[in-house]
């Protein structure tokens, strides 16, 4: 069942785990990393959420930082933390799904928008909606569920990083697959879907991207809260990057 971030206190839930250390660190980190310079840059954040990763591309010195979610819980969160501390971030109830007329950002960034794909052809909507934002030569850069923790044997206890996997039992196209994150004093349970590499590189060439390439995820300096803390995650790691262009 598609998460919905518009009940109970799901979104606040989200929130709360993008503030502990530990995966969203990792997370947030190789997505900056493999951005680079986005001083001067116009960039769309695509299912924002509460804004995480938006504000930190805009503290890196984007010029123009929007971000759009289909929550409008999500939404609300991300708002309320602009009007706190304003840094000119525009937020918008918007279906990523949406094909829309004005294609000028020059970078789209989407720290988890396409694991909610449950069917190819859901695939391709979505990604047909990010290109229909971006102006010729623009970058598209993801975070997904990394396919192959399916052939990770056994699977890695990711506990110490702040959350663990539910696998479905075969790797198959729009499987179910549960993040648990763990919160302080509850847990939250993400369901997303299983798609393959090659199944993102053809819904996104489909969809007029090219140069598309996997990365891994990198650490951040001076989080090693013990020697050696984040080598299992290095070896076994649960999330990749998706990079591309649109031609």
């Amino acid at each position: 069942m598609v998460t919905d971030y518009n009940q109970d206190r799901i979104a606040e839930q989200y929130q709360q785990a993008k503030a502990l250390p530990g995966h969203s660190q990792i997370e947030t980190h190789s997505a900056l990393q493999l951005i680079g310079d986005v001083r001067g840059k116009r960039v769309l954040d695509v299912a924002c959420g509460e804004g995480h990763l938006t504000r930190m591309v805009r503290n890196a010195g984007a010029a123009e930082v929007v971000g759009i979610d289909i929550s409008q819980r999500m939404v609300d969160l991300a708002r309320k933390q602009e009007t706190r501390q304003q840094v000119g971030i525009e937020y918008r109830v918007e279906d990523a799904k949406a094909v829309v007329g004005h294609a000028d950002f020059d970078l789209v960034v989407a720290a988890w928008l396409l694991v909610y794909a449950q069917t190819r052809a859901e695939l391709v909507q979505m990604c047909r909606g990010v290109a229909s934002r971006l102006a010729p030569g623009g970058r598209f850069v993801t975070i997904v569920n990394n396919p192959a923790v399916y052939n990770f044997d056994p699977l890695p206890d990711y506990r110490k990083y702040g959350f663990t996997l539910s696998l479905a039992d075969h790797a198959v196209e729009g499987a179910p697959t549960k993040v648990i994150l763990l919160l302080e004093d509850s847990t939250l349970e993400i369901e997303n879907y299983y798609m393959s590499i090659a199944a993102y590189e053809s819904a996104l060439t489909q969809t007029g991207f090219r140069d598309f390439a996997v990365r891994m995820p990198e650490v951040p300096s001076g989080t090693d809260t013990e020697p050696g803390y984040w080598d299992e995650f290095l070896r076994y790691p649960s999330f990749v990057l998706l990079d591309c262009v649109k031609a």
